[in-house]
């Protein structure tokens, strides 16, 4: 019985020694360790960039004209420009002398007093304008006004329809009222205005001097203003390959110039730009004494400022590859086959990428859209640069 009893505990202990020795050892799991932060790095430039019209290269006055301290003007706006902003911005004629020139006639006027001239207003000198215009205007009832009022490749018209009327072809009911129908329908050639819609015409300077010369309002000279674009359209391009801040930064990090320079170094805004161009009358002779013309735009007129933002980013490529590695690892086969032994994970891997550049301060549109204030100071400056050329001798 005791040696039965024995062999049963041999048995047992073997069945334990046996089923210890069937259950495979595993190692740790391994942990997924921290993805290292992105590293970057950024530089912001200031565009200073500036107008292509250099100012003096376009401006010329006649050196053996001497404009004398105290000589009046009187600013002329053509009749043709007044119009179409007229169109554009209000219905009524009261825009013509409120609205169109703004801050930027007073700025004029300002640098004219400033420079020891007096200026004259615009209001009476156009009254006055008015009033020779009407003096000379003939009677258009009669034939003969009608047809000199006319552009000439109309006047055979109305010789014709005279011509019918005296041999007796048509009543003079029928004469009376066509007459009226080719009025109607034709603009005339009075002082000061269009021949039609489609061709606009400058007020005649010679009238203009008329006006400067005569009653209580002469003039010395006369500003003429031939062109003035307060909302012109610009479409800025800079190369930031020109800015020495960028070369620095492209210097330090080379990598990135492939991609710099495939389509990323260039900035295009569109912004608003001002254009002035006038020229100065001597009314006794008639002489242009003085010529200018300027332009600029809110970014060259330092009105808007434009800030550029360029980084790089530093990122670990291959997360996903640790990612993987540790998983597989995790596995009880790879646990078992690891047990005892060290495992070194894959090396983080850096890879470097460019931020394309963008706008971090000031406006850059992709389309233009225009701005009244912007308009209004862009308007200021370029009348006060130009107007300033004028040189007037001292006394």
């Amino acid at each position: 019985m005791q040696t039965k009893r024995i062999s049963i505990m041999a048995v047992a202990a073997l069945a334990a020694l046996a089923g210890c020795s069937s259950a495979p050892k595993l190692a740790e799991p391994l942990a997924m360790p921290a993805v290292p932060a992105e590293r970057s790095e950024t530089v912001t430039v200031d565009l200073t960039l500036k107008s292509g019209s250099r100012l003096h290269d376009n401006v010329v006055q006649m050196p053996g004209h001497a404009v004398k301290p105290g000589s009046t003007v009187v600013i002329n706006v053509p009749e043709s420009l007044m119009e179409m902003r007229s169109r554009q911005g209000a219905a009524n004629q009261e825009f013509k002398t409120k609205d169109f020139f703004n801050e930027a006639e007073q700025q004029i006027e300002k640098v004219f007093i400033g420079s020891g001239f007096r200026v004259l207003s615009r209001a009476r000198f156009e009254a006055k304008l008015r009033d020779l215009r009407d003096e000379a205007r003939c009677d258009l009832n009669t034939f003969g006004c009608l047809r000199s009022s006319v552009a000439e490749e109309a006047r055979p018209i109305l010789d014709d329809l005279k011509r019918r009327f005296d041999r007796g072809e048509i009543s003079a009911a029928q004469y009376s009222d066509q007459i009226a129908e080719f009025k109607s329908k034709m603009q005339t050639r009075s002082a000061g205005r269009s021949r039609s819609g489609d061709n606009k015409e400058l007020t005649d300077i010679s009238e203009v001097i008329r006006a400067a010369q005569a009653g209580d309002i002469r003039a010395d000279y006369i500003l003429q203003i031939n062109r003035f674009h307060t909302d012109k359209q610009v479409q800025l391009k800079a190369d930031l390959r020109h800015e020495p801040q960028v070369r620095d930064f492209l210097a330090k990090y080379p990598q990135l110039r492939p991609t710099f320079e495939s389509g990323h170094h260039e900035l295009s805004c569109a912004i608003m730009g001002a254009e002035l161009n006038a020229k100065l009358i001597h009314v006794q002779t008639g002489e242009i004494v003085w010529i200018g013309s300027h332009e600029m735009n809110e970014v060259s007129a330092q009105v808007e400022r434009i800030a550029v933002e360029l980084r790089q980013r530093t990122y670990v490529a291959n997360a996903q590859e640790v990612q993987k590695f540790v998983a597989h690892q995790n596995t009880p086969y790879q646990r078992q086959v690891r047990y005892g032994r060290e495992v070194a994970l894959p090396a983080w891997k850096y890879q470097m990428a460019l931020v394309p550049p963008t706008v971090s301060a000031g406006r850059c549109e992709k389309t233009f859209r225009p701005d009244d204030e912007t308009s209004a100071t862009l308007a200021r400056r370029v009348a006060n640069e130009l107007i300033s050329t004028i040189k007037v001798a001292s006394r």
